[in-house]
Order: C-alpha cells, then sequence, then structure tokens
C-alpha cells in the first residue's frame, strides 16, 4: 500500500468540495488528472472512497473513516515542517479572529492557555458572532481569519476554507432510553420522538436538511440556543436531540447522565476549521496562528 501527501490533499479537497471540478482549481491541477489520482489512491487502498454521480461525487463509509485519518497524517507533517522552522515566541503584533459560538464555548477555553504560552507577544483578540456576521467581518477585513463550522457555511469563490477535523453526529438520548437497548438506531427509528432543536451556528438549517433529504422531518417540541439546557432536558428525558461528539458531555449541569448512539443510516459531521480571503495574504503572524490551532485542535478532537 503507497500513496502519497499529495494524493492525499487532492482527496480531502474532493472530500469537502465532492466535485472534481471545484477540488481540481482547488489543488490547481486538471481534472483529468484529479480523476487519475483518486483512482490510483483507490487502487493503492484496495477501497472505494467516492461513489461517482452526473453532478458530483458521495464519499463511502469506508470513504469518511479514511478522511479522518488523511487529514491528521497531513496535519503532521505539516507540523513536523512548521517545528524546524518554528520561532513563534519572536512574533509580535496582532491577529484578529472570528470565532463561531460553538467554538468559542467547546474548543477556545482548552487552547486558550497553550496559544498564550506559544506567542507571548503576540495581542490575540477573539471576536466572538455568528458566522454570516464574522465571514462579513473577514471580508471588511475587520478580522484577520475566522474560526468557524465549515460544514455550515456557504463555500463561496472569495473564501479559502481549510477544514482541521470532522466531528461526528451522533443521537443524545437519557439514560434507560428505549432507544438505548436496541441493537441497531435508524433515522426511522428516531423520527417520531420529542425533537431539543439546538439554534446556534446555523444548525437549524443544516440539520432540517438532512432530515429532508431522507423524507423525514424532526418532531420539534423544544427550541434554545444553548447547549447546556439542551443537555439537561436530554438528561431529564424531555426529549431527544443529534449533535456532535465535539460538543458532547456526559453529564448534564445537574448531574443526570446523557447517552449517545450512532444512528447507523444518518452519518454526519460537523466540520471544524479555518475561512480566510482567498484575495488577502496573510501575514506571518496569522499564518503562524493557523498553523498552531490546526495542531491543537486536531490534538484535542483525539481525545473526543
Amino acid at each position: 500500500m503507497k500513496f502519497t501527501l499529495r494524493q492525499l490533499e487532492f482527496y480531502i479537497a474532493l472530500a469537502e468540495t465532492l466535485q472534481i471540478s471545484k477540488a481540481a482549481a482547488r489543488c490547481h491541477i486538471s481534472q483529468s488528472s484529479m480523476t487519475i489520482a483518486m483512482r490510483n489512491l483507490e487502487e493503492a487502498l484496495d477501497a472505494q472512497l467516492f461513489v461517482r454521480y452526473p453532478k458530483g461525487v458521495k464519499l463511502t463509509a469506508e470513504g469518511e473513516r479514511f478522511l479522518a485519518h488523511a487529514c491528521n497524517i497531513i496535519n503532521s507533517s505539516r507540523a513536523a515542517v512548521d517545528a524546524l522552522h518554528d520561532r513563534s515566541d519572536l512574533l509580535c503584533g496582532t491577529v484578529r479572529i472570528g470565532v463561531a459560538e460553538t467554538l468559542s464555548a467547546y474548543l477556545i477555553p482548552d487552547i486558550l492557555d497553550d496559544i498564550e504560552r506559544r506567542f507571548p507577544l503576540l495581542e490575540i483578540i477573539f471576536h466572538e458572532d455568528t458566522a454570516p456576521e464574522l465571514v462579513q467581518a473577514l471580508r471588511q477585513k475587520n478580522v484577520d481569519f475566522c474560526l468557524l463550522l465549515t460544514s455550515n457555511i456557504s463555500h463561496d469563490a472569495d473564501l479559502k476554507i481549510e477544514t482541521f477535523i470532522r466531528s461526528q453526529r451522533r443521537l443524545w438520548s437519557s439514560i434507560g432510553h428505549p432507544l438505548q437497548s436496541q441493537p441497531a438506531i435508524r433515522l426511522k427509528d428516531v423520527v417520531k420522538l420529542p425533537f431539543l432543536l439546538l439554534e446556534t451556528d446555523k444548525y437549524p438549517d443544516v440539520i432540517t436538511d438532512y432530515w429532508q433529504q431522507r423524507g423525514y422531518a424532526p418532531d420539534i417540541c423544544f427550541r434554545s440556543n444553548s447547549f447546556e439546557a439542551i443537555r439537561s432536558l436530554v438528561a431529564k428525558g424531555r426529549g431527544i436531540t443529534i449533535l456532535s461528539d465535539l460538543v458532547y458531555r456526559p453529564w448534564s449541569l445537574d448531574g443526570l447522565r446523557v447517552m449517545r448512539r450512532t444512528i447507523d443510516d444518518f452519518i454526519t459531521y460537523m466540520d471544524v476549521g479555518t475561512v480566510t480571503n482567498a484575495n488577502q495574504p496573510l501575514t506571518t503572524e496569522t499564518r503562524r496562528v493557523i498553523d498552531f490551532l490546526r495542531q491543537a485542535i486536531t490534538r484535542l478532537d483525539s481525545s473526543f
């Protein structure tokens, strides 16, 4: 089994765009070269990574599993090179980061101390807002880059998007919920249950689109912008929800257990990464901070 880092970069681009033409353009190669590279990668792995359709491709289950490993390999290789030339402790100035509400709550607290230790002379300013407002701030050059849920935004041509991690969404329920005793859970088992909908970071649009594509609609009984409200209601048995592993915690604030299970026919992900202005060169300071975040977030993801 032999494959190259370049093939993995092509593969990640295709997995994120799901179109040969867009992936080829992103990687600055021809469509035929992209097609050949993916065919060679599948042969090297002896696995089918994509299903081809007239208007694009879709990852197979094997492709989804391999994608996380491919991202880790690419990130590790970049980290190895960066470490050889790292002079982060000498950087000074200001880097302004737009950060999504979800990530402000569930990522930044875990890595803030590490950021400050790595860049002691650098002033790093976080600006939390909704994704549309942050993208607008990026276009107006009010932030240097954004840390967003890249699966929840439009991939416009003037934006350069890099996904660091893909956090799988799973069913959350209370302990002892009837679904927990089933050997397998499918979306049809969930559709009639009271659904607790989190309303941050465009999640309602994303999740209802997934349901509609499969001919279902969630029976929404409660909406909230608060993760802890949703978690507590799930733990009390007032409904179920579907949220990513990144924001999962096994206990509610009042000490009740929250269980999670995979829905076998409903594999979706919350992607996390950076968004930069494709037409605006990055400063050395900004690039170094992005490199650090890539490593820190990938490392943190492995603990969930």
